[in-house]
């Protein structure tokens, strides 16, 4: 395995985590204001949920590509 091309996908992870953690953000705001305003937040919460599910996964691949640099440092890899 190439520990650079780790360390690049790992970088990558982290990117796509930042985007997920502003998108869950904002839709944390559109939930409160939709229901500051009296308005129905089912759909609202249902996709927060599903930012907050993808966040997860990708905050599980995250630790994988970290466990396979931990792997290729420990010469198993």
């Amino acid at each position: 395995m190439d520990r650079n091309a780790e360390v690049r996908r790992l970088n990558e992870a982290d990117g796509h985590i930042a985007k997920a953690e502003l998108a869950l953000t904002k839709q944390l705001l559109v939930v409160d204001k939709l229901k500051a305003d009296g308005h129905d937040t089912t759909e609202a919460k249902k996709q927060l949920q599903d930012f907050e599910d993808t966040l997860a996964t990708l905050r599980e691949h995250r630790g994988l590509i970290v466990d396979m640099i931990a792997q290729i440092d420990a010469g198993l890899a």
